[in-house]
């Protein structure tokens, strides 16, 4: 007999293994199935960069990448006009001395020049921003044009830096009286839709929750035990990856993508900006911990938070997307193996 397990969560179990999950948030179902034999030839394609051997890049397009990058330094009246940076003055153990000596800044904000919201939404002003995460636009020794620097080639210290600096952002545009929402977005790679190259974020204010965040909270409204029933099966599943301080972490069997981590605080329920300062540490830390690991692969993060929900990341890697047919979602079965992976491969760092 086969059995839907959880009060909250809509599951099946069968020899102790996962057949099915609903995701409560979307109502999306995830079958787990043997994909191993799919091939993904034409998802990889053009990625230059996978060849171990390519051709040595022609520095002339290595410079006329970073002279038509808005986001590099020297190019800053490409973009608009700057809110605030961060200077080595503030972080002189910045690890990209070596390949980028005295840079002007090591973290820049600026509005960005779409607005993701109207600005007669959002009480006239523009209140969708770029932060750019570092200077350097390519890593130390580029072997193509598509070898960029990327968050995860960040040190840990550097991240810290980065959330600091979104929160001092996120106090700004909270000011603004007609904001009562602010999100947090990373896209890394073409295959996540980014439309820069230069590793940087995005954050959003919002006069109400975005349609992501409001369908999360209408959920947990309605199953007030979803995000503990999560954690647990993940748990029992063996996708849980670790427990730091109030930060918990695991693969998510629900995720937008095949291969997604959710970094949550279940006991914090309430914005970023109101965390205490140690907590604000471990959280930045675990969501670094993932990018480190997963490294220069397509990925997107969000940063959701709302008053009553709790704080959490989503991370997706967009490498392999296997695509959301009718509302449903095929997750490999070799999902716990690659946990096991990445468990081993955290504890190396």
């Amino acid at each position: 007999m086969h059995k839907v397990f959880g009060m909250s969560l809509e599951y099946e179990l069968r020899d102790g293994a996962l057949a099915w999950i609903k995701n409560p948030v979307t109502g999306v179902i995830s079958y787990v199935v043997d994909v191993r034999g799919k091939s993904f030839a034409f998802t990889l394609g053009g990625r230059e960069e996978l060849n171990p051997d390519p051709p040595p890049p022609e520095p002339k397009a290595l410079h006329h990448a970073i002279a038509t990058c808005p986001f590099c330094p020297g190019n800053e009246n490409m973009a608009t006009a700057e809110l605030m940076r961060v200077t080595l003055d503030e972080f002189p153990e910045w690890s990209g001395a070596a390949t980028l000596p005295n840079p002007p800044w090591l973290i820049r904000v600026f509005n960005n020049l779409f607005p993701r919201i109207p600005e007669n939404l959002t009480g006239g002003r523009n209140e969708s921003y770029i932060v750019v995460e570092d200077p350097r636009h390519f890593v130390a020794h580029p072997r193509s044009v598509n070898d960029l620097m990327y968050t995860g080639a960040l040190s840990a210290e550097h991240f810290q830096h980065l959330i600091a600096t979104d929160l001092k952002l996120m106090r700004r545009v909270m000011e603004n009286p007609a904001i009562h929402s602010v999100i947090i977005r990373k896209n890394q790679g073409r295959e996540s839709g980014a439309s820069q190259p230069h590793p940087h974020q995005q954050v959003i204010g919002s006069p109400q929750p975005l349609p992501a965040i409001e369908a999360e909270m209408r959920a947990e409204r309605d199953h007030p035990d979803m995000w503990r029933e999560l954690i647990e099966l993940c748990e029992r599943l063996g996708l849980f990856i670790e427990r730091n301080g109030r930060v918990v972490t695991y693969a998510s069997p629900i995720g937008a993508f095949p291969r997604s981590y959710d970094i949550v605080m279940p006991e914090f329920r309430g914005m970023l900006t109101e965390l205490p300062p140690d907590d604000l540490r471990d959280f930045a830390r675990a969501i670094y911990r993932i990018l480190h690991v997963v490294g220069p692969l397509p990925l997107d993060y969000e940063i959701h938070q709302a008053p009553g929900l709790p704080l959490h990341a989503h991370i997706n890697g967009r490498l392999y997307p296997y695509s959301n047919v009718a509302g449903t979602l095929n997750l490999p079965s070799q999902l716990v193996h690659n946990v096991a992976a990445l468990r081993k491969a955290l504890a190396r760092f």
